[in-house]
């Protein structure tokens, strides 16, 4: 083989080379966002818990337990609501504000009733999934989010125990 094809050779290769770790370095960034979210099994292994521990300690016990941000119920994006039958919010695992507050009619920004969808499915069913539109705090642009739910007697009185799940 000539040098000049050697050199060639070996010229190319330094610049692509540097381009494909570039490349690389990219790829594993853009995948890095969506590890930092929670999936549909994590939001339901929460549900789990957040459910367990609702039965030892009662709903009263909720928004101190939920609301604590390093508490075992705020993992990265996912967090417990739990809300009465009636839409009102006893404990907001993120906004803690939001305690006290009926928002059976709070729509998302197409218009749609998602909470009182999800309190209808847990009435009927035992448990919903509802998908709507929100905006993501983390991008502040509008994304798809799912919200499971499931239906939650504590001392006789039925709640809605929900995670959301961001798209």
């Amino acid at each position: 083989m000539s040098k000049l094809r050697l050199h060639v050779q070996r010229h190319t290769l330094l610049t692509v080379l540097p381009v494909l770790l570039l490349l690389l370095v990219i790829a594993f960034a853009a995948g890095a966002p969506a590890r930092s979210r929670g999936t549909d099994a994590e939001a339901l292994t929460m549900i789990d818990r957040a459910q367990h521990e609702l039965e030892r300690i009662g709903a009263d016990a909720a928004p101190e337990v939920f609301a604590t941000h390093d508490s075992a119920f705020i993992d990265r994006d996912l967090y417990p609501m739990l809300l009465d039958d009636q839409g009102v919010m006893v404990a907001h695992g993120w906004t803690a504000t939001l305690n006290g507050s009926n928002l059976h009619e709070l729509r998302d920004v197409d218009g749609k009733p998602f909470i009182r969808e999800a309190l209808d499915g847990v009435q009927r069913k035992g448990s919903a999934d509802v998908t709507y539109q929100w905006i993501d705090p983390l991008t502040g642009q509008v994304a798809r989010k799912t919200i499971h739910a499931r239906r939650l007697v504590l001392n006789g009185k039925p709640y809605m125990l929900a995670v959301g799940v961001y798209r």
